[in-house]
């Protein structure tokens, strides 16, 4: 089972054992449709199911079947919390998940290696890609920027020209 991480555990709250969790997502709908999250507990992956979820203030407030005390989630307390591959809601053709993108070697349109995505930035704008090689770039991820995702090559091409203007 392959695990992919959708948030992470900021805080215990209150007295029966709820999480407050910052989900990676920016959209907060389809965050309740998940009937299991996944975190690590003594070195093996725990499924935890969650009985009471809603969302105030940017944060969601997760009580999990099992657990009605603070002692009994502090484990989770600075944890991402992750759901299986196969449960995550299906994207549009244009669309990526981060994690399909992190990793995958970026190119010009020479074919020569630029160097890897590193991370995905959200901005209020819009998503830039950090790609680290000789030396760190941001390539904003809109069109005129990003020729080419294949992810079936691992390759990301982007029009190196166009972020020198």
């Amino acid at each position: 089972m392959r695990c992919i991480p959708v948030g992470k555990v900021v805080a215990e709250h209150g007295l029966r054992g709820e999480v407050k969790f910052k989900y990676y997502n920016e959209v907060a709908e389809g965050f309740s449709e998940y009937t299991s999250l996944y975190a690590e507990r003594d070195g093996r992956q725990t499924e935890l199911r969650p009985t009471e979820i809603r969302f105030q203030k940017g944060f969601f407030y997760i009580k999990f079947e099992g657990l009605d005390r603070p002692e009994t989630v502090s484990f989770l307390v600075n944890q991402e919390l992750c759901v299986r591959e196969e449960d995550l809601p299906p994207l549009d053709n244009d669309e990526y998940y981060d994690y399909q993108l992190i990793g995958l070697d970026v190119t010009n349109h020479r074919g020569e290696k630029i160097g890897k995505v590193e991370q995905i930035l959200h901005t209020g704008a819009n998503d830039v890609m950090v790609v680290t090689g000789t030396r760190e770039i941001f390539v904003p991820m809109v069109e005129g920027y990003i020729s080419e995702i294949d992810l079936a090559s691992s390759c990301i091409t982007i029009d190196e020209d166009a972020l020198l203007v």
